[in-house]
C-alpha cells in the first residue's frame, strides 16, 4: 500500500505539470524525500500528507485512499465493524510509526480522519512537524511523549491531548515495547 500512495502523489504531481523540485518546495520537504515517497521507499507521516495535498489541490484521502470523487455533501455516518481489518496498513514513517487507516477506503464526506498509530520504541531523530487543521488523540497502550512547541508531555493509557497541528509537533514511542494510539485528524478543508 505505500507504494500505491507514492504513485498518486507523482500521478497529481506530474498531471499538474509540476517538478519534483517544486512541489517539495511548497510542501517544505527536501526532493529527496519526495523522490522516496513517489518510489514507495519511505512513507509520508499524517502531516506531510496533508502538507501535500494542500499543494497538490487534493484532499488527504485523496493521496492516502484514492478518493478525489467522493461528493462532499454525502451522508457521513460510517459503521465499521471490528471482524475485519480495517483501512489500509503503512509501513514506518519518517516520524517513527505505522499508521492504519480507521475507516474504509474510499468512504465519502469526512471532514476527520481516524488512524490507529503504532510507535517503534526509542526512534531519535524525527523532526517536529506542522500542518493546518487540529488533532485529537488518545493514548491506548505504552507511553508516547509528545512534544509541542516548547513543551514535552508524556502520554500513558487513557490519556488524550486536542491540538492545533499549525503548531510545531512530534509524538515519540518511549519504553521497550511499542505504543499505540488513537489520532484523530482534521486537515483543515
Amino acid at each position: 500500500m505505500q507504494k500505491d500512495i507514492g504513485e498518486r502523489i507523482r500521478r497529481m504531481r506530474e498531471a499538474q505539470g509540476l517538478s519534483r523540485e517544486q512541489v517539495s518546495r511548497l510542501a517544505g520537504l527536501a526532493p529527496e524525500r519526495l523522490s522516496a515517497f513517489e518510489e514507495g521507499a519511505a512513507v509520508p507521516s499524517i502531516g506531510v500528507v496533508i502538507k501535500l495535498s494542500r499543494v497538490l489541490g487534493s484532499r488527504m484521502e485523496g493521496i492516502i485512499l484514492g478518493r478525489e470523487d467522493a461528493p462532499l455533501d454525502a451522508p457521513t455516518l460510517t459503521i465499521h465493524r471490528g471482524t475485519r481489518p480495517t483501512g489500509y496498513q503503512y509501513g514506518e514513517t519518517e516520524q517513527g510509526y505505522t499508521y492504519r487507516t480507521l475507516t474504509r477506503p474510499g468512504t465519502p464526506g469526512h471532514e476527520m480522519e481516524p488512524f490507529l498509530l503504532t510507535f517503534v520504541p526509542g526512534v531519535t531523530g524525527a523532526k517536529p512537524i506542522s500542518h493546518e487543521g487540529q488533532e485529537f488523540v488518545y493514548v491506548l497502550e505504552g507511553e508516547i511523549e509528545l512534544s509541542y512547541d516548547a513543551e514535552k508531555v508524556i502520554l500513558r493509557p487513557g490519556d488524550a491531548a486536542y491540538l492545533e497541528s499549525s503548531h510545531p509537533h512530534l509524538f515519540r514511542g518511549l519504553g521497550e515495547v511499542p505504543a499505540r494510539m488513537l489520532a484523530v485528524v482534521s486537515s483543515g478543508t
